[in-house]
């Protein structure tokens, strides 16, 4: 008689912040399509860490955590690495130094594994010589919409669905990106890219990580805030603050000159030499993250966890 194999359903963890966001939303994108096989749940006993800087000391000390080319960020304490933690890959080298692991588990971002979706990978008709993609928290206190078409620049909202992004960044030839994952998914789908500096300097060690694992220097430019509050959400500056408190009122006055001052700065970073990660690299990455996650396919067909 055939023993009735015992399905283990996970936790499928990401970061959702109060809109939707591009690179964590690709989660509920991209793992039912590449492992259908595996089956999730909101059972916490085993949680699986896919795309973003989620690994952290936050989980259930009793849960088996299994990470998936997640990053660490900075944003809460690293973890203690014991047994309940199992690392198929990680982001970059900078997680792996973090957390004392092997060095040969830094990856890339498991955001790469897009590629094994060949339709993506088609050629398409380019609409846009230049795309803006600017961060979630850029675009929930700026007026990036208005900078971009002052610049004559086509925009791609990352609080926006992740279909129509996928095609927006396929149709771009040049993306100006302050998402991380902007860049992330433009370099595995092979469209050149320009990093500007996050308004919210908390961003800025896992854009280091990424691009340390694809053989990439970290050279964005200064973009500053299109309006003034923006500026003062995403800055360290206390609320209490004469400087923060004076510009919040003199919003109205100043920011006419800050949105003037954000066109200009666009316009001029438009025309920068792109980054790219070179075709080699990035098809080992590719073949080196698709090994990975069968090697977590195959441990879970034999009810490993």
């Amino acid at each position: 008689m055939a023993i009735e194999q015992r399905i283990v359903c996970m936790f499928l963890y990401y970061f959702k912040a109060s809109v939707s966001n591009f690179g964590d939303e690709l989660n509920a994108w991209l793992w039912q399509q590449i492992m259908p096989e595996v089956k999730f749940d909101e059972d916490q006993s085993t949680v699986v860490l896919p795309i973003g800087s989620i690994i952290q000391d936050t989980f259930p000390t009793t849960s088996r955590k299994i990470v998936l080319g997640s990053g660490y960020g900075g944003y809460a304490p690293k973890p203690t690495v014991d047994k309940t933690w199992s690392f198929y890959f990680v982001r970059g080298p900078q997680t792996a130094e973090v957390l004392g692991i092997d060095p040969k588990l830094a990856i890339t971002d498991a955001a790469i594994l897009l590629r094994a979706r060949a339709e993506l990978l088609n050629t398409r008709p380019k609409k846009h010589a230049v795309s803006f993609m600017p961060h979630w928290e850029s675009v929930l206190y700026g007026s990036w919409r208005e900078i971009a078409d002052g610049a004559g620049v086509n925009i791609i909202d990352p609080t926006g669905d992740v279909d129509h992004i996928l095609d927006e960044l396929r149709a771009t030839e040049v993306l100006v990106t302050e998402a991380m994952h902007g860049a992330i998914v433009a370099d595995a789908l092979r469209v050149p890219w320009i990093p500007v500096v996050p308004t919210g300097p908390a961003h800025r060690f896992k854009w280091m990580d990424w691009c340390r694992s694809m053989n990439l220097g970290y050279e964005p430019d200064k973009i500053g805030p299109s309006t003034t509050m923006e500026w003062v959400k995403l800055t360290n500056i206390s609320p209490n603050h004469l400087a923060r408190r004076v510009t919040r009122r003199a919003g109205w006055i100043v920011d006419p000159f800050v949105r003037a001052s954000a066109i200009k700065q666009l316009k001029r970073i438009a025309k920068l030499k792109p980054s790219l990660s070179s075709d080699a690299i990035c098809v080992q990455r590719t073949e080196q993250a698709l090994e990975r996650l069968q090697l977590f396919r195959d441990d879970y067909a034999k009810g490993g966890f």
